[in-house]
């Protein structure tokens, strides 16, 4: 009898709680804040979704540190640019040990994949050119246009390890671009006054918004991506501006506005420090959020 009860005792504490497997969610790991925002976004809280990266940081200056390192050992999914804007990540995950992490897993899904990307260079790149992107420009979800092509290859991605969420993953997916499509509309409405205004840029981050929204790219502070730009450079940008009454200039939160500063002194232009990432400004981790900030603060200054 003792034994009896001892069984059904052990047959009850088995059926009160369940197994780990099932009560484990998927861990996703995004490399970039965008590509976090938009995983999060058709993920809902079927899975656990983090970033490698602190929000606001500068994708381009990267130091790794031992939480990385653990945060993709423990990861099953990696979500990444797929341009190389996270080359990063390389070390992290052969540094992590996690082989399930190393590219051409099916457990990497490249973003970029079917995005129309912008302004790959042409002919040989070397470091004399600064940090050129050899692939291409990489910051392609500032057109939203883009979103439905990106949130596809993450569903994708995520049904491979979980394709019993695969259902669940698309719905999140649906909801998530008609509310994108009603945000589009009013970004564009917005924007539409200043069609085909001319904006200058610290950096050359911004090709994919001026085309989502009809704007006109007409200089770059830097003359080359990294590099401090020389005198001849700033002067020839500042006869431009001034020619062409050029009144705004884009900078990204992380870059020091000292020169872009001068240049708007030089020519009666506004600096306008905007972040390219969600969450580099508090309330806009999600993308949505995100574009609405950006789109509203360029309305703003185009006035």
């Amino acid at each position: 009898m003792r034994r009896l009860l001892s069984y059904l005792a052990l047959l009850l504490c088995l059926a009160a709680v369940p197994p780990a497997a099932a009560q484990a969610k998927l861990r996703v790991v995004a490399t970039l804040a965008d590509l976090w925002a938009l995983t999060r976004a058709v993920a809902g809280d079927l899975l656990t979704v983090e970033l490698a990266t602190r929000l606001g940081q500068n994708p381009h200056d990267m130091e790794i540190r031992p939480s990385q390192t653990l945060l993709i050992k423990r990861a099953d999914v990696l979500v990444r640019n797929g341009l190389e804007e996270d080359g990063w990540v390389d070390p992290i995950v052969e540094g992590a040990g996690n082989p399930k992490l190393l590219r051409g897993s099916p457990n990497v899904i490249a973003a970029v994949r079917g995005v129309q990307v912008l302004t790959a260079p042409a002919g040989a790149i070397d470091r004399s050119m600064g940090d050129v992107h050899p692939l291409g420009n990489p910051h392609y979800m500032l057109d939203p246009a883009n979103a439905p092509i990106v949130t596809r290859n993450i569903v994708a991605g995520l049904a491979r390890a979980a394709p019993e969420l695969a259902g669940k993953l698309e719905a999140n997916r649906q909801a998530f671009l008609e509310k994108l499509t009603a945000a589009d509309r009013r970004w564009k409405a917005l924007l539409a006054p200043y069609r085909g205004a001319k904006i200058v840029s610290f950096h050359d981050t911004w090709v994919y918004f001026y085309r989502a929204f009809d704007l006109v790219e007409a200089g770059i502070i830097e003359d080359r991506p990294g590099v401090p730009p020389s005198p001849q450079h700033l002067a020839s940008l500042i006869r431009k501006m001034r020619e062409e009454k050029i009144k705004v200039i884009l900078v990204e939160t992380w870059y020091p506005p000292d020169v872009p500063n001068l240049v708007a002194r030089e020519t009666g232009a506004k600096v306008l420090i905007v972040p390219q990432l969600p969450g580099a400004v508090r309330s806009t981790e999600d993308y949505i959020a995100h574009l609405d900030h950006l789109v509203n603060a360029v309305a703003t200054a185009l006035k």
